[in-house]
């Protein structure tokens, strides 16, 4: 659970002897090739006694046991001590593009001239090849599903004195015409909100104070995905096609109420949408339908927020496909700080990362869309250092750092948006399991309480563990 028995490990190897080894090696061997008095010859008794005392223990038989001779008297404390100063190095392989290096064989060379061994015959071999601007991404760019951008019409209330501007847009078809007859006699809009306000809101024996209309809503990005059973019903309510929405809310409404051996109730999209419950579904497809035909329904078109999708590109059809950026590649976390010190936050896009890389600039930018400038950023894996109130952050003197000071360093593991997630660098793996933490055993939090990311600074360290800047 702590990184650091690597080096506790290193030292112990460090200060065995020959003897140490010669002595477990034959304690370990006789139980299996000897045995009785035979065993007692070959036992290296000599050995035993010479890396070995004897230590009084009353939970033993013989009332004592052999322990081992420490290499030196203060061995334990030591090396407790010096673990306390040990900080944990993590290998940085933050690889985005890089420039290919294809080589094929040919009779030319680099120069395009013939190859000739010493008797004038063509030889073949390894040219590097150096036309074109080839790039090689070493992460995936974006997840595998595609998405195209869509504009719904869908419906709201508003209140009425809203809903004179878009009389158009309205549900009730007779408040509609009634309205439009009104403004057709020259009626404004605080004519008409008089007229109804004059009737206590009150047209066709219904309250329209408040009313329903049509509007499009945009941003929104809809994919086919296959039918399973995680369409509940309010998955349903995702699907793009309302007449499909409609067929399998009534297919779900089926399985509703559906009780298990125990008594307990059964989510019914477990039982609707399985291989079974949708070749039932479409054999039934017309009844689901009011007696209408429809083509069987194996796959949807659903829809979300366009949120951080981004376009594949800018020629062709390319710019009409919008996609997600995979699963780790947030790679750089950019910490800005304004005029009058206040920092603020992002998460570079890996699509970003990869033009500016290619254009041979930084990965992050110099300043924010605010215009604060880059503090520093940091990647996964990369270790900062949380200092206290009263400490002058230039004056660290990082050969000399207290236990305390230790502890206080973090490894950043991760980032998304403005959120930055660290874990102590000695940690390696959490006793309980999503609760010591968090429910992703990272932390944006200190063990003090304090937000790591609005204190911390960016520190280096070498490959033995040592701070260097």
């Amino acid at each position: 659970i702590d990184h650091r028995h690597h080096a506790l490990d290193a030292l112990v190897i460090a200060c065995a002897t020959r003897d140490h080894a010669n002595y477990l090696n034959n304690e370990h061997a006789l139980g299996k090739r000897y045995k009785g008095k035979e065993e007692k010859q070959k036992r290296r008794f000599d050995l035993k006694h010479k890396l070995c005392y004897k230590k009084t223990n009353s939970n033993t038989a013989n009332n004592f046991e052999w322990n081992f001779h420490k290499p030196w008297e203060s061995f334990t404390i030591d090396t407790k001590e010096h673990l306390e100063k040990i900080v944990v190095s993590f290998k940085q392989n933050l690889r985005v593009i890089n420039r290919t290096s294809n080589k094929y064989q040919s009779y030319l060379d680099e120069e395009g001239k013939l190859r000739k061994d010493k008797n004038g015959n063509l030889i073949k071999a390894l040219t590097p090849q150096i036309k074109g601007d080839a790039w090689a991404i070493r992460k995936p760019i974006h997840k595998d599903t595609v998405s195209g951008l869509v504009e719904l019409r869908r419906v709201k209330t508003v209140a009425l004195r809203l809903a004179l501007d878009c009389h158009f847009d309205l549900l009730d078809k007779k408040l509609k015409k009634k309205i439009g007859e009104l403004k057709n006699l020259n009626y404004d809009n605080k004519l008409l909100l008089k007229f109804f306000k004059d009737r206590e809101y009150t047209f066709d024996k219904k309250d329209v104070f408040k009313v329903e209309i049509y509007f499009m809503e945009k941003d929104l990005a809809a994919s086919r995905v296959s039918l399973n059973t995680s369409f509940s019903e309010k998955k349903i309510q995702s699907i793009t096609d309302t007449g499909i929405q409609k067929i399998l809310l009534n297919h779900l409404d089926k399985y509703k109420d559906v009780k298990n051996e125990n008594g307990q109730a059964i989510e019914p999209e477990t039982l609707a949408f399985t291989p079974e419950g949708i070749e039932e579904m479409n054999r039934n497809i017309q009844s689901l339908n009011r007696g209408k035909f429809h083509q069987p329904i194996y796959k949807v078109r659903t829809f979300e927020p366009k949120g951080n999708k981004f376009q594949v590109g800018f020629i062709g059809n390319k710019k009409a496909k919008f996609v997600e950026a995979a699963k780790g590649t947030n790679l750089y976390f950019g910490i800005y700080e304004s005029d009058e010190g206040k920092r603020s936050y992002e998460t570079i896009p890996f699509n970003i990362i990869m033009e500016r890389l290619k254009q041979q600039e930084g990965p992050v930018a110099s300043f924010n869309e605010k215009g604060d400038a880059l503090l520093f950023h940091i990647s996964p894996n990369e270790l900062v250092y949380l200092p206290d109130i009263e400490e002058n952050v230039n004056t660290l003197d990082f050969r000399n750092f207290s236990k305390d000071q230790f502890d206080r360093i973090y490894k950043m593991v991760s980032s998304s948006g403005t959120q930055c997630f660290f874990i102590r660098q000695d940690i390696s793996k959490s006793i309980v399991n999503k609760g010591e933490f968090s429910t992703l055993n990272k932390s944006e939090r200190a063990i003090n309480g304090a937000m790591i990311k609005d204190t911390c600074i960016k520190i280096k360290v070498n490959r033995l563990g040592r701070i260097t800047q």
